[in-house]
């Protein structure tokens, strides 16, 4: 916006200088112009405002960008925590189970072969 204003300022002073007018006449006229548009333009002290309020926004931003990383980091090594909790317990589970399925399977064949074997004793084969 600056820049657009300081172009519209040039193009009227240069429209004004090639303007067939008397020197004084000119000058007086350029000199009411920029004074005309000086009072559109915000002032040092409101810049400074703006430009205060703009770097407020923008550090306000950062700290809630921050914020949101920290949360997501948190979140994430929560969630890595019980992954890694969940794959413990499975693989205990698994463990547990293998183990009864053995226990189990080696009671079975004993069984059978006890069994078989007082088959065999009573029948003779």
């Amino acid at each position: 916006m600056n820049n657009f204003i300081k172009g519209l300022l040039f193009g009227v002073g240069i429209g004004l200088l090639v303007a067939p007018m008397k020197g004084e006449e000119m000058r007086r006229l350029l000199k009411e112009r920029a004074t005309e548009l000086r009072g559109y333009l915000p002032e040092d002290e409101q810049m400074n405002v703006y430009k205060q309020q703009i770097s407020n926004r923008v550090s306000q931003t950062a700290d809630n960008l921050k914020g949101y990383a920290q949360q997501a980091s948190s979140t994430l090594q929560h969630t890595a925590s019980n992954l890694k909790n969940i794959g413990q317990n499975a693989a205990s589970d698994m463990r547990s189970t293998s183990e009864d399925v053995i226990d189990t399977s080696k009671d079975t064949l004993h069984s059978a072969r006890n069994s078989f074997e007082s088959n065999r004793d009573t029948t003779g084969y």
